[in-house]
């Protein structure tokens, strides 16, 4: 039973657990993206330069993102900013200085920034997934405290201590884990049928960004602005979402017509379905008529889209019509499942209607990136 870590959190010499995972991840990302440097044919010390460039922006970009949102901790004590030792790394904060990294080691080695970001993702998604173990063993970026019995119960959820007193909460470390597993899976598969060179790059904001909005909204520790409502990792998760979609739908500009741009309209409206949601599970249950009505609309918009591009392309294309049907399906069945439960506990019950939007604007993007979009001539790996 893994409900509470079997070790300490100190591994040997006052060395964290959490600090060696995190090392095992750097060394197994650059194993896998000198592998892939060697696919490219790019030279191996842009990896290197990359990684000595990524490590130290990583660290500081990460503690800023994070000061940045939990000022009043360190207001009082401002050099204890500096000490990250008590934790305070925020993932986004991470990825922005990987960015900046990535544009450094490009521009030193005329490499193309969105081939080295194609060739780098993959790693940080199983980098990711290895250091939620971290976080478990840190008994932190946990969930909503579970009352109900039957659901105390790992994986489900895991116990945390407040004094001496343990308590169940939702495992949303291991949700996440199993994600960014699942996007590295895919990741592997899309490097061989990106249609253009920044592709690989694009899926992953796409992915776990979609996945990181509903677990985000699960979170007990999030890091929060404006209200306790508004979550900032989920808000930015959710727009680098839909912008991977616009950016997407811009592509393939020439071809615009109703069947292209409904697609982008379905998945503005998968945000707006998870944000209701957001918002009802937090304090306003008056908004569960319009969540209702809004996964209604994806239905719609579903079928409006197999419909359009059938007479479009003047057939029935069963592989692009097939996993439309089958979200819908979902979405069918939870709009019937929710009969009645406009003044139930609706915590779990939104979930899952925002994972249902969320695979929507997956598809979305998928519809615009593949389906939609004529195949082109390969670019260049190497230079920009």
């Amino acid at each position: 039973m893994l409900s509470r870590p079997i070790i300490d959190r100190i591994a040997f010499l006052g060395i964290s657990w959490y600090a060696i995972l995190i090392v095992a991840a750097i060394l197994i990302g650059f194993a896998f993206c000198s592998y892939e440097a060697r696919r490219h044919r790019i030279p191996q010390d842009t990896m290197i330069d990359f990684l000595l460039y990524a490590i130290p922006l990583a660290i500081v970009c990460a503690r800023i993102y994070y000061v940045v949102f939990r000022f009043n901790m360190y207001s009082e004590d401002l050099f204890s900013i500096f000490n990250i030792r008590e934790g305070g790394l925020a993932i986004y904060g991470g990825v922005i200085g990987g960015l900046i990294a990535a544009h450094l080691a490009a521009r030193r080695h005329d490499v193309s920034v969105l081939t080295l970001l194609d060739i780098v993702v993959p790693a940080l998604a199983l980098g990711q997934a290895i250091g939620r173990w971290g976080n478990y063993i840190n008994m932190e970026a946990y969930g909503l405290r579970i009352g109900e019995e039957y659901l105390q119960f790992f994986p489900f959820a895991v116990e945390i201590p407040v004094g001496d007193v343990w308590y169940w909460h939702m495992a949303t470390f291991f949700y996440e884990f199993c994600w960014d597993l699942l996007v590295f899976a895919l990741l592997l598969l899309i490097r061989h049928t990106m249609r253009r060179r920044g592709d690989v790059f694009c899926w992953y904001l796409l992915l776990y960004c979609a996945g990181r909005t509903v677990i985000e909204g699960l979170r007990y520790d999030s890091l929060t602005f404006i209200s306790e409502f508004v979550r900032i990792s989920q808000v930015l998760s959710a727009l680098a979402a839909l912008g991977v979609v616009i950016y997407f739908f811009l592509r393939i500009r020439d071809r615009i017509s109703l069947v292209t741009v409904l697609p982008l309209f379905c998945a503005v409206l998968c945000l707006v379905t998870t944000f209701l949601g957001e918002f009802e599970r937090g304090a306003y249950s008056t908004l569960f008529i319009f969540s209702q009505l809004s996964m209604g609309a994806l239905i719609l918009c579903s079928a409006a889209i197999i419909v359009l591009w059938t007479l479009d392309s003047g057939s029935f294309d069963a592989k692009t019509a097939a996993p439309l049907i089958l979200n819908a399906v979902f979405l069918a069945g939870l709009l019937i499942a929710g009969i009645g439960r406009s003044n139930a506990d609706n915590t779990y019950y939104v979930s899952l209607r925002q994972c249902a939007a969320m695979i929507q604007l997956i598809l979305c993007g998928w519809l615009l990136c593949y389906p939609f979009c004529p195949a082109t001539r390969k670019v260049s790996d190497v230079h920009a």
